[in-house]
């Protein structure tokens, strides 16, 4: 194994190592994007592991034209079995390698137990040590494994996140490697690149298993730090047939400087199935290159490349290349994550992903406020005022409150799309909880209620009640709509006919805003039965549906099971549309986190489902 120590010293060496960097934020612990004082602690298909495609993705089929060859020269026979000799030392010098890493004497005291793992504390994250109870390991490995991520809601993933990185306790019936990995590569599917990359390294080395060296490619790759993949390479190659890892070994050995093992280690993979060409083995021989004196340092072309894949965004960002913007833009929800918290990558190029990562709940408001005003350092200072980072300074620090108000109106307006419409709200979460209630700004109440809860601001937004209950139209709908649900306590009268009217004349489907609100209220217990049971049938909204995911659900709430709840909830929420969510299993979802000590995050997502439809 390849201590961490060296590659640490070899990238910090040579200016062409400058290309290369860990990330910052890699060092430090996940911060909490929940704002201080928030809620309070409680008493389908998988993704293939990145690997380098085996020719240049340019979507055409490409004429290979027939070539007639001369007998090799007695040279070239003589350097062709010399490079196959080094090629068969390299495949042995990993075996060797894996089995002195399985053998190794890790002294007991530096061993990490694996019956509880993770990264922040039960008492940071407010999910229980036994939050999955006495459910079955196998079964939640499956749940974990076939979550189709990003989900929906932003406070619900949010709250997923709390569950994979707290140290909690490991179900029975599963391999501890095993279950980590699953929560490492569910982390890197939901765009959270820095929270798997330190979730994965709380395994010790030699506890690997093929499913764990996969979440450590994805995590660093995600994270854009290569070096991440040397404490399990050899190891790795040894598990594996295919060229992923001897590239992932000569990376390594590029890094410290052993230009003869990379280079027979690249040669060894051009030799292995699936053999690693085209852009995939030019960003690693520039990995390789960025360590050693060698001439590894090939022109990485662009233009025949229509595809992303983790490989190459992991490798590109970590060499600082310029990957061109399209293909950025492609790359899917999961990736924008990844982008917003790769800092290698040059702050403008990051704007959208920023915006894209906060409702995915990769960012805090406050890390979108810290972003729009490091974009603002590197702009025209002539044109800050009609930038948004000029309008946010205004409506934190305007003249007077009308000025600020027109600030935050202006940032909210002409949205690109629903999700670029709650980035707004989340980016002005903080700057609209300053606003004085006024029944001044009564046309605005909505959207200032909107932007406090969309950062879980519902003490400031709670203020705002008189205000709300004043408003008239459509705005005076969404303003008692969101304080219905999203106060800490009823601080608004709850009116069935109003609630079947909700909607009309508003943004979206009037029926399905209708019946989210419905549901949300009855979870939370804001409403009568009488009226939950008229609303029902009014609605249309089958309250009496029982499946096998509702069953889990209400079964795992009744065993008071935090964790295994928010994990089935996520199941249930498998859609980046909000739109596409079923009232009724928002119901069970909101109901479940209720029962389990986790109501105030159950008022945020039903809160969110109000904005986003």
């Amino acid at each position: 194994m390849r201590p961490r120590t060296k590659l640490a010293g070899a990238l910090a060496g040579g200016v062409a190592l400058l290309a290369i960097g860990i990330p910052a934020a890699i060092g430090q612990s996940p911060q909490s994007i929940l704002p201080p004082g928030f809620g309070s602690p409680p008493p389908k298909a998988q993704p293939q592991p990145a690997q380098p495609a085996q020719a240049p993705d340019t979507g055409q089929v490409q004429e290979v034209p027939t070539l007639t060859l001369a007998p090799p020269t007695q040279d070239e026979a003589n350097a062709a079995a010399a490079a196959q000799d080094d090629a068969d030392n390299a495949a042995q010098e990993a075996a060797k390698a894996a089995d002195a890493l399985r053998k190794q004497d890790i002294p007991e005291f530096a061993r990490r137990s694996t019956e509880h793992v993770g990264i922040l504390s039960t008492a940071v994250t407010g999910i229980p040590q036994d939050g999955f109870g006495n459910t079955s390991g196998r079964y939640l490995n499956t749940l974990l494994a076939r979550l189709d991520a990003p989900i929906a809601s932003r406070w619900l993933s949010m709250l997923l996140r709390r569950v994979l990185t707290t140290d909690i306790a490991t179900p029975g019936g599963v391999n501890p490697s095993d279950w980590v990995a699953e929560r490492t590569l569910l982390l890197t599917r939901m765009g959270e690149a820095d929270a798997a990359h330190l979730l994965v390294e709380k395994v010790d080395p030699d506890k690997g298993t093929p499913r764990y060296y996969e979440a450590v490619l994805e995590s660093a790759m995600a994270a854009a730090d290569p070096g991440a993949l040397c404490p399990v390479a050899d190891a790795a190659d040894a598990a594996s047939k295919t060229s992923t890892w001897p590239l992932a070994r000569a990376m390594c050995s590029g890094l410290q400087n052993d230009g003869g093992t990379a280079s027979a280690l690249v040669d060894r993979a051009r030799s292995l199935p699936g053999a690693a060409n085209g852009i995939d083995l030019a960003l690693a021989e520039r990995v390789i290159g960025a360590g050693t004196a060698a001439k590894r340092a090939p022109q990485v072309d662009w233009n025949s490349v229509n595809a992303l894949t983790s490989w190459r965004f992991g490798l590109g960002s970590a060499l600082g290349l310029e990957i061109p913007s399209y293909l950025l833009d492609q790359g899917g929800l999961a990736m924008q994550g990844w982008r917003a918290r790769a800092p290698m990558l040059p702050v403008a190029s990051r704007a959208r992903a920023e915006r894209v990562a906060a409702t995915l709940g990769v960012v805090s408001s406050a890390d979108l406020v810290d972003f729009v005003s490091q974009v603002a350092e590197g702009g025209d200072p002539y044109a800050m005022d009609d930038s948004p980072a000029g309008r946010l300074r205004k409506a934190y620090a305007g003249e007077n409150e009308a000025d600020r108000v027109a600030a935050l109106r202006a940032l909210w307006k002409d949205p690109e799309d629903e999700r670029d419409q709650y980035a707004s709200r989340i980016l002005t979460a903080r700057a609209a909880a300053r606003i004085k209630p006024s029944s001044d700004y009564a046309s605005d109440v909505s959207n200032l209620i909107a932007a406090m809860l969309s950062a879980g601001l519902d003490i400031q937004a709670e203020h705002w009640a008189d205000v709300a209950r004043g408003a008239s139209g459509t705005t005076g709908d969404e303003a008692w709509a969101l304080m219905a649900v999203g106060a800490p306590r009823a601080v608004v009268d709850i009116d069935a006919d109003r609630i079947a009217g909700f909607g009309d004349g508003g943004r979206g489907s009037a029926k399905l805003r209708a019946q989210l609100l419905y549901v949300s209220l009855a979870a939370l217990g804001r409403l009568k039965a009488s009226d939950a049971q008229e609303l029902a049938g009014k609605l249309d909204v089958p309250m009496g549906v029982r499946n096998v995911w509702t069953q889990a659900i209400d079964q795992a709430a009744a065993r008071r099971e935090a964790a295994t709840v928010v994990v089935l909830a996520a199941v249930g929420m498998q859609t980046s549309d909000w739109s596409q969510v079923q009232p009724v299993f928002l119901y069970h979802i909101l109901a479940a986190l209720r029962s389990v000590g986790l109501e105030p995050e159950a008022r945020m997502i039903a809160a969110e489902a109000l904005m986003r439809t």
